[in-house]
């Protein structure tokens, strides 16, 4: 039986990296054509290359489902076809243990795509989205932010009259801390520098049994939130890792922004990476049987993969727009398709 499943294993794990680098090439192309006319002028080539290739890790975790259920029909669907899996059959092996490594195989994609995203996915989306800020045009929201009015834990209460995200500067601040010594600053400016504050033209009122009043010029505000957190224009929260998107829900949470949306992306944090083990409850059956060539599966496999992408895409919006909890909106999918599983399984012989 080892040799067996080591068979089986080999010839799934071909199939599944050959796959997911063709969709990964196919997806780079795709991109790069449709933003050569974004591409500043004095954009290097060797950082739009560093660019694409730092993609790869991401999209690997992305596209690893629908590697994952063309694979798995690709190896079923030929082990029905050449009569292999009949003979399995002859020789006292059901098509549930043939197909264990295949299982066994989704399992551990499942737990390492959940390591890798919160690790090297992380690291390297933040690499790659500096070097396209340099080397990209963007098409982003109105720079200039008007009227802001934020918490920012633990201590601060802001009021910014104007706000320039692309310079890093605010216009008319007043600012109220409200820790001990209580005090309320007013600055004509604030400048985003050096990952500090530097308030200009103020005064700083301390906020005692006699107040006190201090002119300054220039003065360290100490609070290293950047300026896109006063705008809520954080970085995405699908290329974030768990324990990120955590920090970010409780800060913003605490500071009055809803926080549906990062709740929603943090539950499917959890769940995505378990449907590459999921889905093959449903493929494997599915694949044995079919037991028909290539095309058939490769067809299957993309219907499929639209089927699972949209479903998902579908749960997403209705946990962002509060009509499901975020928890449940990530996991009635894998749901759906772990009861369609059990009952192809339960077909299968």
């Amino acid at each position: 039986m080892k040799v067996l499943d080591r068979y089986i294993t080999r010839e799934f794990l071909r199939y599944y990296f050959l796959f997911v680098f063709f969709f990964i090439a196919v997806f780079i192309l795709t991109d790069f054509f449709t933003s050569m006319g974004n591409l500043k002028k004095e954009a290097s080539i060797f950082h739009v290359v560093l660019y694409y290739l730092l993609q790869i890790p991401y999209l690997f975790v992305v596209l690893s489902p629908i590697s994952v259920i063309i694979s798995t029909l690709f190896v079923t669907s030929y082990l029905g076809s050449t009569n292999q899996l009949h003979a399995m059959l002859i020789s006292g092996i059901s098509a549930k243990r043939a197909t264990l490594p295949l299982f066994t195989a989704g399992l551990v994609i499942g737990f390492s795509l959940l390591f890798i995203d919160n690790t090297l996915v992380y690291e390297v989306n933040h690499l790659s989205h500096k070097i396209k800020e340099k080397n990209f045009m963007q098409i982003t929201e109105t720079k200039v932010q008007k009227n802001i009015f934020i918490t920012v834990p633990p201590d601060y209460i802001f009021y910014v009259r104007s706000l320039n995200t692309e310079e890093g500067l605010m216009q008319d601040v007043l600012i109220y801390k409200n820790s001990l010594p209580n005090t309320l600053t007013l600055a004509r400016r604030a400048k985003w520098k050096r990952g500090m504050w530097l308030l200009e033209e103020g005064r700083e009122y301390i906020l005692n049994r006699k107040p006190k009043e201090k002119p300054f010029i220039k003065k360290i505000l100490p609070v290293n939130k950047e300026p896109r957190y006063f705008t809520r224009t954080y970085f995405p929260p699908e290329r974030m890792s768990i324990s990120e998107l955590t920090g970010y829900i409780g800060e913003y949470s605490k500071s009055g922004f809803n926080t549906l949306d990062l709740e929603t992306e943090l539950q499917f944090k959890f769940s995505s990476p378990f449907a590459n083990f999921i889905l093959m409850l449903v493929t494997i059956p599915l694949g044995v049987i079919m037991r028909r060539g290539r095309g058939a599966s490769l067809a299957t496999g993309l219907l499929m993969s639209f089927g699972y992408y949209e479903l998902m895409a579908l749960f997403k919006t209705l946990g962002k727009s509060g009509v499901l909890d975020p928890f449940f909106s990530a996991w009635i999918p894998n749901i759906l398709f772990i009861m369609a599983g059990i009952y192809l399984i339960y077909k299968m012989e």
